[in-house]
């Protein structure tokens, strides 16, 4: 009896029907029956090429993911965060969440990658819910790729932000009923079943597009207070949660100053109270916060004091018409005129004893109430803190585009580490889709936007980014090893064109 071959031996999940077949060859056997002691018969047809195949079986390869030459490099740079058979599976659904464009369930990341066959479909829902491997360090080296791909001297702005991920199921992990920001209105609020997610993203600027990118890397599911008194588990509000992944990401960048940029929500004690040594805060304040002067010097015993005298709150500074000034800022990539009024004062609930810059803003676009912008830096002055807070709106087209072409709330899982780290593989894909097209050369056709007559494109969006990654992706593994025609080939770009920006 022949030994069987080590190249076979070592992939034997690669083309299970072909293996099963070759061993039996290679073990003096037939296709139909093993154990039979007759003579095999002769090999016809598609038992020839089978037979072909065991002769040659050092030319033998293992199917590998469908992704584009320039993505690979990007791709291994996780392999340090898992094993190297997990590290096979990630692969595999990452390809196959940016190529799906149906629903993005687990199944669904598999056909789209290609994978059927390849492994057993339920080694692709362990990765999920058994595998070794931390959703944090995955974001943690998504964040070194992004930083290499951020231009030099632009300042690291930090968008974090929640987003609501609708879903049905009473027996889904951490889903409880919140507050539909897109369907509430200020008499009335309606509630949803589903999942909150706290993300931080970095908001990356492109210069000669003068547009800005939120590109998440960490984030945290936000459990209701009943759910964890259920679990018996911590309960930690958002942003609480924020302050854990803020202090992740001052710890990764500790040689660097970082502005996170936040709405009113998170302008509050549990955020600016903790905020690293090189972190400041920069978002929307309250129009009736309680401020307080600066404390005078001690001059005798006893403790010295944490603030000073009552001052106005920015809505008495707002009904005075005194003290306003108008400056031009570049806002939501326009240039607008607005009215501002400056101050330095201390947000005791806020901020306990440090001082904090608060710029009322008059005439701000889309609003017709006064507004005002509070930051921890007073070395900023009026137009820088509004044109950066302007850039956390960026953080809302994210989740905007994640929903709409990357799925954010369709996958099904229900278990609790399935859970936690489904839903951020769309955020992840969203990150290297973007760093994929800015690294690339824009002298690829796949990369180039499209041009008609009625209209002309000159800055992408994310939708032209995906669809250039599966343009070049599909131009690389099926169009070009076919030979087609001309004439033939023009056509099959053109469907491809038009799938690749299918939702």
């Amino acid at each position: 009896m022949q030994s069987i071959p080590p190249s076979l031996t070592a992939h034997p999940r690669a083309h299970s029907q072909l293996w099963r077949q070759t061993r039996r060859l290679w073990c003096g056997g037939s296709l139909s029956d093993r154990a039979t002691e007759r003579k095999p018969k002769r090999l016809t047809g598609t038992s020839i090429s089978i037979e072909m195949e065991v002769r040659n079986h050092e030319e033998m390869t293992v199917p590998v993911p469908m992704i584009a030459q320039e993505l690979a490099p990007l791709l291994a740079s996780f392999a340090t965060c898992f094993t190297a058979p997990t590290f096979e599976s990630f692969r595999w659904l990452l390809s196959g969440w940016i190529l799906c464009i149906g629903r993005h369930t687990v199944t669904g990341v598999v056909r789209a990658a290609g994978a059927v066959g390849v492994k057993h479909h339920s080694s692709f829902h362990r990765f999920f819910r058994l595998a070794r491997w931390s959703v944090d360090n995955v974001g943690l080296c998504l964040l070194k790729l992004v930083m290499k791909a951020s231009p030099k001297g632009e300042p690291i702005l930090i968008a974090v932000d929640d987003t609501l991920g609708r879903h049905w199921g009473r027996k889904i992990h951490g889903a409880s009923m919140h507050r539909d920001p897109l369907l509430s209105t200020r008499a009335k609020t309606v509630h949803r079943w589903g999942h909150v997610w706290v993300i931080v993203a970095v908001v990356l600027r492109v210069p000669s597009w003068d547009k800005s990118f939120a590109l998440p890397v960490l984030c945290r599911l936000y459990r209701a207070e009943k759910v964890c008194q259920k679990r018996g588990e911590p309960f930690f509000k958002k942003p609480e949660l924020a302050k854990q992944l803020i202090e992740v990401l001052a710890k990764a960048l500790p040689r660097h100053v970082i502005y996170v940029l936040g709405d009113n929500g998170y302008t509050n004690g549990s955020v600016i109270k903790n905020l690293p040594d090189n972190a400041h805060y920069l978002g929307r304040g309250r129009i009736d916060a309680a401020l307080y002067a600066a404390p005078k010097k001690p001059s005798g015993r006893g403790r010295p004091r944490i603030r000073g005298k009552r001052v106005a709150s920015p809505k008495q500074r707002a009904d005075e018409n005194v003290g306003w000034s108008s400056l031009t800022v570049n806002a939501y990539g326009r240039e607008h005129t607005i009215e501002v009024k400056v101050f330095d004062a201390i947000w005791y609930r806020v901020s306990r004893g440090r001082m904090m810059r608060f710029v009322l803003v008059r005439g701000w676009p889309g609003r017709e109430q006064d507004d005002v912008i509070c930051c921890t830096d007073l070395s900023l002055d009026a137009r820088t803190i509004v044109e950066r807070f302007c850039r956390r709106w960026s953080i809302e087209v994210t989740f905007h585009e994640t929903k709409d072409k990357l799925g954010f709330e369709q996958p099904q899982n229900r278990t609790e580490r399935a859970v936690e780290r489904t839903a951020p593989m769309a955020l992840w894909a969203f990150t290297l889709t973007v760093v994929w097209y800015l690294t690339l050369d824009k002298r690829l056709k796949s990369a180039q936007l499209p041009q008609y007559p009625w209209y002309e494109k000159t800055e992408p969006a994310f939708s032209d980014m995906l669809a250039a990654l599966r343009r070049e992706t599909w131009r690389q593994n099926v169009l070009d090893p076919l030979p087609l025609t001309p004439k033939s080939r023009k056509c099959v770009e053109t469907l491809l064109h038009e799938v690749a920006y299918a939702a």
